[in-house]
């Protein structure tokens, strides 16, 4: 048996076909959905008609894979914009198929699960989760659901409107940023009380921040992140070099991704602040992700099925 899942994220929809063997297709449309949040504090028409042609467009991927279960969820985006529920209501009718809008604690709750299994030597680590309308951060043992969880609005995209100019960052823009970073996290570092436990960078943020760090450690682009780690000093390092830097001029640099390019120095940014303020100058990056332990559960559902 076949199964699909497709997450309307805060940044991009995604389709991932998977069977017994592993995963089959993938398929990925940008659609940069929390910057209209960000700005209006809803989805724009235009937001719905693009965000409703791409779910169409990846459920029949889905259908022409031969996918025997279906399972579309939506992320952070569709709780923050005050017409979120009504647009998912709007998907599920147009493309006739329903979608789930994970809650908070849910989303997060996945994502920690997803780490636990992709990094099986940690017995206890606290998650950090940068997203594009969100930063999750859970805490706890390796276990099906983490102790603690928390899920903050500092997406890089719903961030990105009132922290960049032009897509530089400025030293003034950022100093603000910091502080507001550190005031949201500050119930959070006393809730969770590391201790020392390891961090755990997850989102396509993360992963970006790292290909490049280790593109210039080892002169060449790593095969994975998964497992690599990254620290304070190198997301400053990044900062100071990047910032001031128009999006050309970052699309020459090892190893960047191009479509990360404009919000780089911004993600690095919350990143840093947020590893400062959860008392650790050091992290693992895994890649796995909200989407690896959803497509898990599709996995046994369709097994049970079976």
């Amino acid at each position: 048996m076949r199964g699909g899942l497709i997450e309307l994220g805060s940044n991009s929809f995604r389709l991932v076909v998977a069977d017994h063997g592993g995963v089959v297709a993938t398929r990925n449309h940008h659609l940069g959905l929390a910057r209209s949040v960000s700005m209006f504090g809803s989805l724009t028409r235009d937001d719905l008609q693009r965000a409703t042609l791409t779910a169409r467009e990846l459920l029949d991927c889905a259908h022409n894979h031969g996918c025997d279960h279906i399972a579309i969820v939506a992320t952070e985006v569709f709780r923050l914009a005050s017409n979120g529920s009504a647009a998912a209501e709007h998907i599920t009718e147009a493309i006739s198929h329903p979608v789930h809008i994970l809650p908070a604690a849910e989303e997060t709750a996945l994502a920690f699960l997803a780490c636990a299994t992709a990094l099986p030597d940690l017995d206890r680590f606290t998650m950090i989760d940068l997203g594009g309308g969100s930063l999750g951060v859970a805490s706890g043992a390796a276990v099906v659901r983490p102790e603690h969880h928390f899920s903050l609005q500092l997406g890089v995209e719903l961030l990105a409107p009132r922290a960049l100019d032009d897509d530089l960052l400025s030293v003034a823009n950022r100093i603000r940023l910091e502080h507001h970073i550190a005031s949201e996290l500050q119930p959070v570092a006393r809730t969770v009380e590391r201790a020392g436990e390891p961090l755990v960078l997850v989102g396509g943020a993360a992963r970006a921040l790292a290909q490049v760090v280790h593109t210039a450690r080892r002169g060449r682009v790593p095969d994975s992140v998964h497992g690599l780690t990254i620290d304070s000093t190198d997301l400053g390092h990044l900062i100071g070099r990047l910032s001031d830097l128009p999006r050309s001029a970052r699309l020459a640099v090892p190893g960047m991704k191009p479509r990360r390019a404009a919000t780089f120095p911004l993600a690095a940014a919350i990143l840093r602040q947020a590893m400062i303020s959860l008392g650790g100058d050091r992290a693992i990056v895994s890649t796995a992700g909200v989407r690896d332990a959803a497509m898990q559960q599709l996995h046994n559902r369709l097994q049970r099925a079976a």
